[in-house]
């Protein structure tokens, strides 16, 4: 929705109201407020826009206070209304109105939901706390840092945290991701795939790929045995709110609860460093280096919260996560390769697909040698 449209309908005494509430002010007058567009360009497929709507109050005193809201615009979706899709459309909505986001432990924040909106047409609004952050590059010891909070974070529901049980919160999002990763996924044609597989790179891809796809179902049986704890399954740069003041308290905001499942430890770990590959934040040259880091620092915060359970279990969860978002980037790989080989998206994919392909053996390995033994 355009930002002329999104301003038309805000009704300005009701945006008064609010803002008045947020300002502890019973009679502020709006001087002036705008609205801009926000958020990532590839947007959630229920996600109708993300706005900043910002604006200056004269209050009681004659003084002029500033003020500032995220309006977040939810779509209905017909093929999204099963509480157990992994994108269930109302999942967010109900994350702030049950209050399961208002005391998340070790430290975890969330941002305040001042107000939802449900309009005429089922889309809802939510108008959220503009959080600060750092306009900043990440560094080395930030993923250090929110990797550890992870651990701390998901630690805590293995040790007595309740996790909700509510009926909306997604019990097998990794399943479900990977029905829809199927339903969405590109395949060429017979001659196209024959001249695609005639690069031997491209080959050794495709022939583990598909001894990967044989072990899907025991990899997902595996998972879902894990010890469970709550997750964000969205949980990467765009969604963590690095703000060096809440680094020093042992802080971290995270925002965009839209994935929020009951899922095994490690899943949340796996997807964050493959986001982070896939969208060039990890730079590729370095994988190992980052893989051990989010693997040693997820540990580390786990083990301060106090769980001193095995460590094969995490990392199988890390591992198999990572190594499953194949079956979104190999047929992608196969699609820019067809479009253009040497393309510098091409390359990166081909790159990507390798490291699935070669953690997926290990995750294999790991499933059968220590896994079988500890879960079944």
């Amino acid at each position: 929705m355009d930002i002329q449209r999104i301003s038309e309908m805000i009704d300005t005494d009701w945006l008064r109201t609010l803002s008045n509430n947020y300002l502890h002010s019973e009679k502020g007058i709006i001087t002036n407020w705008s609205c801009n567009s926000i958020g990532a360009v590839d947007k959630n497929f229920v996600t109708g826009g993300v706005y900043r709507i910002s604006g200056t109050t004269e209050i009681d005193s004659g003084a002029q206070q500033s003020w500032s809201f995220i309006l977040k615009v939810i779509n209905p979706d017909p093929l999204r209304e099963d509480p157990a899709h992994y994108n269930y459309w109302r999942r967010e909505i109900l994350a702030y109105s049950s209050g399961l986001l208002d005391n998340l432990p070790q430290n975890i924040l969330t941002p305040k939901c001042f107000a939802i909106d449900e309009k005429d047409n089922r889309s809802v609004w939510l108008w959220i706390e503009d959080i600060e952050q750092d306009q900043r590059q990440w560094e080395w010891d930030d993923y250090g840092f929110v990797t550890e909070k992870l651990g701390e974070f998901q630690a805590a529901y293995l040790l007595g945290k309740p996790l909700p049980e509510f009926h909306w919160v997604n019990q097998q999002w990794m399943r479900s991701w990977l029905n829809e990763c199927y339903a969405y996924q590109y395949q060429p044609d017979i001659h196209s795939k024959r001249i695609l597989l005639s690069d031997q790179r491209v080959a050794a891809i495709m022939d583990q790929f598909t001894q990967l796809e044989k072990w899907i179902n025991d990899w997902l049986y595996s998972i879902e045995l894990l010890p469970k704890t709550l997750a964000h399954q969205d949980f990467y740069e765009m969604n963590i709110m690095l703000n060096s003041v809440q680094q020093q308290e042992g802080k971290l905001t995270l925002i965009d609860w839209q994935f929020t499942s009951i899922s095994g430890i490690g899943e949340d770990l796996g997807r964050f460093l493959g986001l982070s590959i896939s969208r060039g934040q990890v730079p590729i040259e370095h994988f190992k280096m980052y893989l051990e880091l989010f693997i040693t620092s997820y540990m580390k915060g786990m083990r301060k919260t106090g769980w001193d359970g095995d460590e094969d279990l995490p990392r199988f969860g890390f591992l198999a996560a990572f190594a499953l978002r194949s079956i979104w980037e190999v047929p992608k790989m196969l699609k820019k390769l067809e479009q253009n080989p040497e393309s510098q998206e091409s390359k990166k994919l081909m790159l990507i697909t390798e490291l699935q392909m070669e953690l997926s053996k290990e995750v294999e390995r790991l499933r059968v040698h220590s896994i079988l033994k500890k879960l079944y």
